[in-house]
């Protein structure tokens, strides 16, 4: 009945691992376009802004160099470290190199940043801890005594759940407005919101009889969720159960809000609450299919032939002995006399080409490849046979991406030790987010000591980026959201629409979306309604600066075709979601006015006097 909560399956870690590298790589793949706006200093965050910005112990590689060349280095790098996590290469390096890149990547640009980026992040930093590379990987295919137990104990897998489940249980504690507490109304709010509404949002956001109830779940589900998947009684229930909550919570946000990877990244940490009893009857449910028994036999001085057979071995669920070819005089014969592996089945010998293609044609899973292959004919053994004279080469590359290792990664006890020291300034730095009116009195010394102790911790917490604050719809869900209106004048005296950077007058109504009417993506949104807040008009005058030197570059090359941008107005249209059964009306706000040439003539409002002589609202 009792059992240890705290252990994890190291097929839940590697599910994990897996999905980290594919966020890593779809991440760099949406930033990619728009590394000139965000990325260079040719857009709207220098890099000088950039570390201006930034605390003392923050740390970024991008600024380096402020070339947009080493940008596209690191993009490449990072997408590399993807695919590489995701395969399982050389992991622990990878897992270090993700968690700089990451870092690196978020404090080269913070404006672009949500919750999401942060627990992403985490994840890296916690796995550096532990042996999430020991099951459906390189690494483990090629180690000689793998990791005997499907089961890890130890203080990082400790730090890893209880950060997962911070991330709900904190935010319960942040959300303490009334929407939440009483009223239920914070769905409402959220799928009201047409910034981030999407798909199923606007058909249900109106049923009050379902919305009041829901929200008040989540509540409850937030705060107590974790409690229950780290209860010691019943764990395997009790954590079945909380996956199975908190990832249907997690499908809600992707079948509603577009709110970009958030979602995919807390469904990605989640997968380590699944016990080992489901991953038990997956693997049963999938294994590979029974077939004969089959020797491979390979060059023994070749590293990369042996690395290949158990890869093969692996991927294809051969059931499989590998012996060197030099083991048995015949083979061995075989092997000097015509330069080939050896595969043999109830005495049965194939070589080349022909091999590879049997042995998966035959093996337990993917069979279909072997068909694939056996199609080729020669053309095949033309390939075998450039490999097998490149082989060497090839052997340099495996020995890069698939050392071999003697026995299985095993934290140790310094390892151990520092785990345990971050996760004590985690849990510190998540205490000092409850709101003073929810702190219980008893644990008031603790919240002293804490404060006490910021000022020392600070330079772990910052270089590390472990500061965090789960305020996801916290106190409440935004109640305003609106669309922008960027309407510039051009040296003809015409108005053009800034914003979609095309030379018509910008249109009035309603976007029907705001992804992709206003924004491109969830990362420009982030962007255009983060700049728009008091605090952010530093980064508004960049974006309009950009905005400017983009658009006359370009007219620029048309020569005496073109229309410069003279300057423009930034307006935001708020549109405030009322309470249940009210309207209220929309609010035209002026955000910024910029000359493009001139910031004496700002006084002037010229875009606002073209805009009232031609009728615009």
């Amino acid at each position: 009945m009792l059992s240890n909560p705290f252990r994890i399956d190291l097929r839940a870690l590697a599910a994990m691992r897996i999905g980290v590298g594919l966020i890593m790589i779809a991440d760099i793949l949406i930033r990619w376009p728009d590394v000139a706006w965000f990325m260079s200093d040719y857009g709207a965050y220098s890099v000088n802004a950039s570390k201006v910005a930034a605390s003392e112990y923050r740390f970024s590689l991008y600024w380096i160099f402020d070339s947009i060349v080493w940008v596209h280095v690191l993009f490449a790098a990072h997408f590399l470290v993807g695919c590489c996590l995701v395969i399982g290469s050389r992991t622990r390096l990878m897992t270090f190199a993700a968690f700089v890149l990451i870092a690196s990547l978020h404090n080269r640009n913070p404006v672009l940043l949500q919750g999401g980026d942060n627990l992403l992040l985490l994840l890296t930093f916690w796995a550096l801890f532990l042996p999430w590379g020991e099951r459906y990987s390189l690494d483990s295919v090629v180690t000689k005594t793998p990791a005997a137990k499907n089961t890890y104990f130890g203080m990082g897998s400790i730090a890893l759940l209880v950060q997962i489940m911070s991330v709900y249980f904190f935010s319960a504690f942040l959300k303490n407005g009334a929407e939440w507490m009483t009223e239920g109304s914070a769905i409402y709010y959220a799928l009201h919101n047409d910034q981030v509404a999407h798909l199923l949002a606007p058909y249900w956001r109106d049923w009050h009889w379902l919305t009041i109830p829901l929200t008040h779940y989540v509540w409850w589900l937030e705060l107590v969720g974790p409690i229950v998947a780290l209860s010691p009684i019943f764990n395997v229930f009790a954590r079945s159960l909380a996956a199975f909550a908190f990832i249907s919570l997690e499908i809600g946000f992707l079948l509603n809000l577009n709110v970009g990877l958030f979602p995919f990244i807390s469904i990605t940490s989640l997968l380590i609450l699944i016990p080992s009893s489901a991953w038990d009857w997956m693997e049963q449910r999938f294994k590979a299919k029974p077939h004969e028994r089959m020797i491979m036999y390979y060059d023994q001085e070749c590293d990369f032939c042996l690395k290949t057979c158990l890869l093969m071995k692996s991927v294809f669920g051969l059931n499989a002995d590998i012996k060197p070819a030099q083991s048995v005089p015949e083979v061995g014969e075989i092997l000097e006399r015509e330069f080939t592996w050896v595969l043999e089945i109830d005495g049965q010998r194939w070589l080349r080409w022909q091999a590879l293609a049997e042995c998966i044609e035959r093996g337990g899973r993917l069979r279909f490849v072997g068909r694939m292959l056996s199609g080729l004919g020669d053309k095949g053994d033309l390939i075998y046979t450039f490999i097998g004279h490149n082989r060497d080469k090839f052997g340099r590359i495996t020995s890069l991406f698939m050392p071999r290792r003697s026995a299985s990664f095993s934290p140790s006890f310094g390892a151990q030790s520092i785990a345990l020291f971050f996760l004590i300034i985690v849990c510190l730095h998540n205490l000092s987010s409850v709101p003073q009116s929810e702190r219980p009195v008893s644990m008031s010394s603790v919240f002293e000591v804490n404060q006490a102790l910021k000022p020392s911790l600070k330079p772990f917490i910052e270089v590390a980026r472990l500061d965090q604050w789960w305020n996801m719809f916290a106190p409440y869900p935004q109640k305003n959201d609106g669309w922008f209106l960027m309407v510039g004048l051009t040296s003809s005296g015409a108005l053009v629409d800034v914003l979609h950077d095309v030379k018509t007058p910008p249109v009035t109504a309603k976007p029907a979306r705001f992804i992709p009417d206003q924004a491109s993506n969830y990362r420009w949104r982030k962007y255009l309604t983060r700049i728009k807040r008091k605090n952010y008009s530093d980064e508004l005058g960049r974006y309009a600066g950009t905005a400017c030197a983009r658009w006359n570059d370009r007219e620029k090359q048309l020569g005496a075709a073109g229309d410069n941008l003279e300057a423009f107005n930034i307006y935001y249209v708020r549109e405030r979601t009322p309470p249940i059964g009210e309207t209220l009306p929309l609010k035209y706000e002026l955000l910024w006015r910029h000359d493009c040439f001139d910031a004496s003539r700002l006084a002037e409002d010229r875009v606002q006097k073209a805009m009232l002589a031609s009728g615009s609202p």
